[in-house]
């Protein structure tokens, strides 16, 4: 089994090399916004594609029109807040990504849709090494329905998976929808 940098470094240039991802990133948006947690959900913690990330922007438009609350993510430290967006201006923050500004929700959001390099089929993601999502579902994201979305390349048998590892509850592809069967555990 590859390490994860090895394998982080190998996801990035798989999906930097994907073909059509605007069209893939419809289905992707399509996947999630048909998952019956986003349809039933009020409060959404979204992340903001960047790079060759899978897109979010049509999601977090189609929420917004719907009247959701959305959140982004905002790094402070080691942490990781989640911050209302309604559509307002965003400043660069930390790894030159765009954040909201204002206070920190406080609560739990609803549904967590997060980025990832690679997912396996026990539902572990492979993020980009800083801990801070796993570190968010430790906290305040603890209770929330956890959906990685990611191109269908990105999925593989498995991921080096550590403690303190949080398990996704879907992950969505341009290709198939995957729900975890939680009476597995």
């Amino acid at each position: 089994m590859k390490d994860k940098a090895a394998l982080r470094r190998e996801m990035k240039a798989a999906r930097a090399a994907a073909e059509d991802r605007a069209a893939a990133d419809e289905r992707i948006a399509d996947g999630v916004l048909g998952l019956s947690a986003v349809r039933e959900g009020s409060t959404f913690f979204v992340y903001r594609s960047f790079g060759s990330e899978a897109g979010t922007e049509r999601i977090l438009t189609a929420l917004l029109r719907a009247g959701k609350r959305v959140l982004l993510p905002r790094v402070r430290g080691r942490e990781m807040d989640a911050v209302e967006y309604t559509g307002q201006p965003l400043v660069r923050g930390s790894f030159g990504i765009e954040e909201p500004v204002g206070e920190p929700y406080a609560g739990s959001p609803d549904v967590c849709i997060v980025p990832l390099l690679a997912a396996d089929e026990r539902f572990f993601r492979l993020g980009y090494g800083g801990g801070y999502y796993d570190r968010y579902f430790a906290g305040a994201g603890r209770r929330s329905y956890k959906v990685g979305i990611c191109y269908d390349l990105q999925r593989i048998k498995t991921i080096p998976a550590e403690e303190h590892d949080v398990r996704l509850d879907a992950i969505v592809t341009e290709e198939r929808v995957l729900l975890r069967d939680k009476a597995e555990e």
